[in-house]
């Protein structure tokens, strides 16, 4: 028989959900590395495919090396992005099974935030009173006056509230407890945070109207309404087609496209011909349906195809072959030659770019022709974009993803330019996150064809 200790438990080795990846993760990753990326994690609106990512990344249980996984401040870091990201149950799971929660004040907040975001108020409240440091917070001043007046401790939670209300300028949180202190008309739910987001609900507000969805922090803000499938596709069809026109960005698009991929994936099996194919083929790509994606693209035939131009097509080829993984020379030739006859301004080069990163084979005039393209600039540093490299090449995986979501987070909602993109691309294959690779190659090539 043989005896093997285990490592004690740290403050990233509980999972929020199974993602799939290694519980090797976090193996030889640099702290300092973390401390960059994870804030802006939790700050930033992020592209799709750079949430999908994080979410996955984050989620995963796998102890982490000297200096990371006994930060508190990390600690914490990952479980409010776990919220920001719409994980708050697993942010809550996680932080259950952290040690040392009672003694951070930022690990009690991400833990009650939690426990609000998941309807567990007096669980949020005993997180609260069970801190034993920096109890004198704003934060812990909002959440101990709800708290009070939840448990029918009028004149304290009054008293406790003109504290908060001396430290923090909230004027919806302040509206909100008054509503519940002195039955006042309470106005609109707000759901910017977990705390106002309680009080919302305890107030029986309207959590879906246009104010509050329009307060509502990322973790909080309900998703698109889904497009109905009746017996008429017809109608399905322009219902569909509606909304995804009407969508401004790639996050709006992708939002309607999974809202809408029943009746999209229902059009794809029927008979009748499709308004507009090639922005159904989209919708399906963006919403993660290849397979639906491909049914569509397999009704497109010869040169005429409803509002689509051979460009149209030749992208709508390479974001398929993206998504499926798929080093195909045939399909990145076309793009070049799309690309050359369109000259610099033609979305076809920084495809084939994105394209390019999965490692089709080119021959030597598809090189000659490609090696002419100029799709812009980077925009992450040198030194980052070489530590990511490296990285990849390591094998530190966790430490690969953390720089590529740094660099993806910094570009914004849209995500990044072709260029950091392919390079991301490129990486992520390498360090084996094959998911997230064609994930964010799918969504550079949509960026160029969604408007």
């Amino acid at each position: 028989m043989q005896v093997q200790s285990l490592a004690a438990p740290d403050l990233f080795s509980a999972p929020a959900a199974e993602t799939g990846l290694s519980a090797d993760l976090w193996k030889d990753a640099s702290p300092g590395v973390a401390q960059d990326a994870l804030p802006k994690l939790a700050a930033k609106p992020l592209s799709p495919a750079t949430a999908g990512l994080a979410r996955r990344v984050l989620s995963t249980g796998a102890h982490a090396p000297a200096g990371m996984g006994d930060d508190p401040e990390l600690g914490a870091t990952r479980a409010l992005a776990l919220i920001a990201l719409g994980e708050a149950k697993g942010a809550d799971a996680v932080l259950d099974r952290a040690p040392g929660v009672a003694a951070s004040a930022p690990l009690s907040m991400a833990a009650a935030e939690a426990a609000l975001m998941t309807g567990a108020d007096d669980k949020a409240c005993k997180i609260g009173e069970a801190l034993s440091a920096d109890r004198g917070g704003p934060y812990w001043l909002r959440l101990r006056a709800f708290c009070q007046a939840i448990g029918d401790q009028h004149d304290a939670a009054q008293l406790t509230l003109s504290l908060a209300v001396q430290q923090t300028k909230d004027a919806d949180y302040a509206r909100l407890m008054n509503a519940l202190l002195s039955g006042a008309p309470a106005g609109a739910a707000n759901l910017r945070n977990g705390v106002n987001y309680a009080l919302s609900r305890k107030l029986g507000l309207d959590l879906s109207s246009a104010a509050a969805v329009a307060s509502a922090a990322p973790a909080l803000k309900p998703p698109p309404k889904p497009v109905e499938v009746a017996a008429d596709l017809t109608a399905a069809q322009a219902q569909a087609l509606a909304a995804l026109r009407g969508a401004k960005g790639l996050a709006a698009f992708t939002d309607v496209a999974k809202a809408s991929l029943p009746a999209i994936a229902a059009l794809a099996g029927a008979d009748a011909p499709l308004e507009d194919p090639v922005l159904l083929a989209r919708a399906a790509l963006a919403a993660g349906d290849a397979a639906t994606a491909r049914a569509i693209r397999g009704k497109l035939t010869g040169d005429s195809v409803p509002g689509a131009t051979t460009q149209d097509l030749a992208l709508l080829d390479a974001t398929l072959a993206a998504a499926e993984g798929r080093k195909d020379g045939q399909v990145l030739d076309g793009l070049i030659e799309r690309g050359v006859q369109g000259g610099a301004k033609s979305p076809a080069q920084p495809a084939a770019l994105i394209l390019a990163a999965f490692g089709a084979p080119m021959d030597a005039e598809a090189r000659a022709r490609f090696a002419t393209f100029d799709p812009g600039k980077s925009a992450a540093t040198a030194g980052r974009l070489a530590v990511l490299d490296d990285a990849a090449a390591a094998g530190r995986q966790g430490e690969a993803a953390l720089l590529a979501l740094s660099i993806a987070a910094d570009a914004g909602p849209s995500g990044p330019g072709p260029v950091d993109r392919a390079r991301l691309v490129r990486a992520l294959l390498k360090a084996g996150l094959e998911t997230d690779a064609r994930a964010f190659a799918v969504e550079g090539l949509l960026a160029l064809q969604v408007k």
